[in-house]
Formats: structure tokens, C-alpha cells, sequence
């Protein structure tokens, strides 16, 4: 018997500490389900896999041991600083790799009940979808060394409305969790090609459609770690895992920020909040979703907010995150809109809106035309 393994069977309060933040991360911060992946350069497999399977995965690999031994010493440390040390190191052994792309039309991607519990191959009459997961465990496995991957197509019950709503809300932070993003430009041949695309100065984009979409808004903001890759599955960047702080990358990084108009400290280290809201409004004002409601529930994560999932309400859904940003946001530039007027327009709490008219009469002066003209 091991000494890692005589000093758990004693039961000695660290023992328990990482027993208890090893368990609560997989409960709280990774995803309901994931994509386990085995086989070897010629046969990739793949089998769908829930949090309970995870958890006797790296139980099996002995990573609490490993944890325990590496860091016994912290015991002396204080309890906070403990608990975050090891939760950090929670989070370095149970890696995953997310998925970031635009879906496929007709119905090309495959869904949560075609994938099995088993170890199982792509079929041999595979659409594009099938051939895009395929290649996207790939990468996950052989790129980044993660046996664990997520993707929205097929790691989500749409059926069941409690885990959807929960996917849809824990979905900025399952991305900032994971290992790395891959975020694939099915649109883009190489960084050369990246480098040709303009945005319309009146919106109209001759973009790659990953630029327009809303959820990949979040998909591009949330994770530690993002690697882009080519419509061919070639990184635009060869020799690093991570486009997101590589000084080989910043051409990457720097060509997304024009055609996103997203500052590059955001794009290096977002941090989500309500704060900013009229310039985060702006980086989705250009962007769609194929549900109308998406379009708030998309920006969840990035205000860091929270409110009932509720398909079928259409635009309500939109007025619903603007309540919630107002109850939180105490500046008057959040009413600065332009365009039609919504027909909810006399919903939002009435103190937030006489508190707002308050500062605008407090305010040394008028707003200037960057705040009055934005869209």
C-alpha cells in the first residue's frame, strides 16, 4: 500500500478538504455531460458520459492522491488560501475541451439521443456535423491532451427543460472552466485569409459568420484558453495551444478586435459584470440567433445575471435581461437607445428609472455625441 493511500485511509482533515472541493467542482463547475474520448491515431471513439462517470474517472487516476501529496503542506496555510490552492489544482487535472462554432443548417449536427453511453465510431455515412465532432475530439485529444470534450450539439437534453436551463446559465462559466476552446472558422481558409475580412462600416460584415452569431460571443470572451482553427481543422496559428496571450498570436487577437470592436484587454481578460453596459450592448448589437430569445439569453454570462429560461416568450425575453441590468446598473446610459421603441418600454421598476433621471440631473453636462449616437 502506498504512503499516498495509508495517509487517505486515515481520514485526516485535508484529506476530507480535497475529497469535499473534488466533488463540489464537478458538481458546480463542469458540465452536466461530456464526451469521453479513446482510440488512437487511425480510430477515434467516443461515448457521452454523465458528472458520476468523471468523478470515478479521475478517482481511478489517482488524482486525489496526487493532489493530497502535492500539497499536504498547505495545511499550514490559511483557509482560504488553501481551499482556492486546491481548488485551482482541481481544475488543472480534470480538463475538458469546449467546442465554439456555428451550427450546420438542416439538421447536419448530431443531437444529444444519437449519441451512445458506449464507446462508439462516427458512422460510416457521417454528415458534416458528424465529420465536425470527429475532428473537433480529435484536436481535443491529440492537440491538448484533454480525454474529456464538450459541444453544445450533442451534450445537451434539449428535451428535459431543468437541464437546459441549466446549461444555458452555467454556460459562460463551463467555457471559462474549460482546458482550452476550439473555435473553429468553417468560413476562414488561414490567418491569411482572416486578415482579408472587413467590417461594413454600417454593420454589414464580409466576415466569417462565427463574427455574427450571438452565443459565440461569450465563447470568445470566456475562456483562459482559445485556439482558433481553420474551415480545413488547421490551427491559423501553428506551434501554440493558446491564441489567447501568445505573442505569435497577438495578429489574431488584434484583427478580432476590429472586426468586433472589442477592446484588446478584453479579448486578453474579460471579466464579466455589470458594468459597461451600453459598450457590451454594442459587441452584440451586430450578432444573431436563430431564437429570437437567445439573443438575451446569450448575454447571461457576460452581465453576469441570471433570470428564468423561458422559450416561447419571443422579444420579452430580451426586456427581461434589460430589468435585470437595470435593478444592478445605476448609471442613466443604459436608456441611451436609438431606433424603434419597445412596446414593454413602460415595464422597467420605476425607482431605477427615477434614479437614473436623477443622475442625468446631477450630471455636469449633457452627454456627448459618442454616447448619444450609439446603436
Amino acid at each position: 500500500m502506498s504512503a499516498s493511500t495509508t495517509a487517505r485511509n486515515r481520514h485526516d482533515p485535508f484529506t476530507d478538504l480535497v475529497q469535499d472541493i473534488f466533488n463540489e467542482y464537478i458538481t458546480n463547475e463542469m458540465p452536466i455531460r461530456l464526451l469521453y474520448i479513446t482510440g488512437d491515431d487511425e480510430t477515434m471513439r467516443f461515448q457521452l458520459v454523465d458528472r458520476d462517470f468523471v468523478r470515478e474517472h479521475f478517482k481511478e487516476k489517482r488524482v486525489l492522491d496526487n493532489i493530497h501529496a502535492d500539497l499536504a503542506e498547505m495545511m499550514v496555510v490559511d483557509g482560504d488560501e488553501r481551499e482556492d490552492s486546491i481548488r485551482e489544482r482541481v481544475k488543472k487535472e480534470l480538463k475538458y475541451a469546449t467546442l465554439s462554432h456555428r451550427w450546420l443548417p438542416d439538421k447536419q449536427e448530431p443531437l444529444h439521443h444519437q449519441i451512445l453511453k458506449e464507446p462508439m465510431e462516427v458512422p460510416d455515412d457521417h454528415e458534416p456535423g458528424w465529420k465536425k465532432l470527429q475532428s473537433f475530439c480529435r484536436a481535443a485529444k491529440d492537440a491538448h491532451n484533454c480525454e474529456f470534450a464538450w459541444s453544445d450539439t450533442c451534450c445537451i437534453d434539449k428535451t428535459s427543460s431543468s437541464e437546459l436551463d441549466e446549461s444555458i446559465r452555467s454556460m459562460f462559466r463551463w467555457y471559462r472552466n474549460s482546458h482550452v476552446c476550439i473555435a473553429l472558422l468553417s468560413e476562414t481558409a488561414d490567418l491569411a485569409a482572416l486578415q482579408l475580412q472587413e467590417k461594413g462600416e454600417s454593420g454589414e460584415k464580409a466576415v466569417d459568420a462565427w463574427f455574427e452569431r450571438g452565443w459565440t460571443l461569450q465563447e470568445l470572451l470566456a475562456p483562459s484558453q482559445i485556439k482558433f482553427y481553420g474551415a480545413n481543422w488547421k490551427p491559423l496559428i501553428q506551434g501554440s495551444t493558446n491564441d489567447r496571450d501568445n505573442r505569435d498570436s497577438k495578429v489574431i487577437m488584434e484583427k478580432i478586435s476590429k472586426l468586433t470592436d472589442i477592446d484588446m484587454d478584453d479579448l486578453e481578460s474579460f471579466t464579466p459584470g455589470i458594468d459597461r453596459v451600453p459598450e457590451k450592448m454594442l459587441w452584440a448589437s451586430r450578432r444573431r440567433t436563430t431564437r429570437i430569445e437567445d439573443i438575451a439569453y446569450c448575454l447571461i454570462g457576460i452581465f453576469d445575471i441570471s433570470f428564468m429560461i423561458a422559450y416561447g416568450e419571443g422579444k420579452r425575453a430580451f426586456f427581461r435581461l434589460m430589468e435585470e441590468i437595470i435593478k444592478r446598473y445605476d448609471k442613466w446610459d443604459v436608456f441611451l437607445w436609438s431606433g424603434r421603441c419597445s412596446r414593454y418600454n413602460a415595464g422597467p421598476p420605476r425607482f431605477s428609472a427615477l434614479l437614473c433621471c436623477r443622475m442625468y440631473q446631477n450630471t455636469p453636462q449633457r452627454p456627448g455625441p459618442e454616447l448619444r449616437d450609439w446603436r
